[in-house]
């Protein structure tokens, strides 16, 4: 009786130890922790973390646009379609910080404007900052000493690039953003022969090249003639261009002289009561290309 409960016990022993090595399994599982080797101490398991470094699109940001040498700009464009308008929306970038340097208030403005018909289309660009930049900042393109090119996540094009830009550059740059000064007046008129000054105040280099001149003739007693005497005209107008010098200014001022003899009054103007006034307009450009214009009458 006794041995034969003993090999029962020992039975139900056997069912529990393998009911108890399910559940050890089932929880090594689920922990990921692999089974201990009978008899073999448990080490404990260091977990290892990777250092990851994100990127948009692969695109790292240059070194010299995080810090940036001295003498030099760095400039960054706006995602962009093609690599040609990245590279002049980096450029762009540049000269707007050149234009903050010498301290020159712009007004940018951008239009794109795209019109026609999917397969006959036609692309106008209206660019305000790049016509006025270029009477003022120049030699940016001819800086560059470096561009990086890349895309960001969505597939555009950033650029970035490096210009070297002195010191003495902007000094120039400041000098002509004043723009040129002139100033200009009749001195003589002697024989039909006008003499004209012409003074520029600013430092920044002038040529005068021509002028337009414009004479008219308003005779006062012209209403009194026609009523008693005969019909005669009001008066007259008459315009013509004239080459003069080349005349150059530069904080300095230079006198010429324009022919009018056959504007002058004559013996039948004295008796008209015929006035005289000639306006000229005188034309240029400055040492950037710029136009000049001024104005004088007398």
């Amino acid at each position: 009786m006794v041995v034969a409960m003993m090999e029962a016990l020992d039975g139900l022993g056997g069912y529990f130890r393998l009911a108890f090595g399910i559940i050890g399994l089932l929880g090594n599982l689920i922990t990921g922790s692999p089974p201990a080797a009978d008899g073999a101490d448990t080490v404990p398991v260091k977990e290892e973390v990777a250092e990851v470094r994100v990127s948009m699109g692969g695109l790292v940001v240059p070194e010299f646009v995080k810090s940036v040498p001295s003498g030099h700009f760095a400039g960054v464009s706006a995602p962009s379609g093609s690599l040609h308008d990245a590279r002049r929306s980096a450029i762009d970038d540049v000269v707007r910080q050149i234009l903050g340097a010498i301290n020159v208030r712009y007004d940018h403005r951008y239009t794109d404007r795209v019109t026609g018909s999917p397969h006959s289309a036609h692309r106008v660009v209206d660019d305000s900052l790049r016509r006025f930049a270029s009477g003022v900042v120049l030699d940016v393109e001819r800086g560059i000493v470096q561009s990086v090119e890349g895309r960001d996540g969505s597939g555009r094009i950033l650029c970035y690039v490096l210009v070297r830009y002195s010191e003495a550059q902007i000094q120039e740059m400041r000098r002509l953003s004043k723009g040129a000064k002139v100033v200009a007046s009749i001195t003589a008129d002697e024989d039909g022969f006008l003499s004209v000054r012409v003074t520029e105040v600013n430092g920044v280099a002038v040529t005068i090249a021509s002028a337009d001149v414009v004479v008219e003739k308003k005779n006062k007693f012209a209403k009194a003639i026609s009523l008693f005497v005969w019909k005669v005209p009001d008066g007259s107008r008459e315009s013509f261009s004239a080459s003069v010098g080349p005349v150059r200014v530069c904080s300095s001022q230079r006198s010429f002289s324009l022919d009018l003899r056959r504007f002058q009054n004559k013996v039948g103007d004295s008796v008209l009561g015929a006035d005289l006034s000639r306006m000229i307009k005188l034309r240029g450009f400055d040492e950037i290309g710029r136009e000049v214009v001024v104005e004088v009458s007398g």
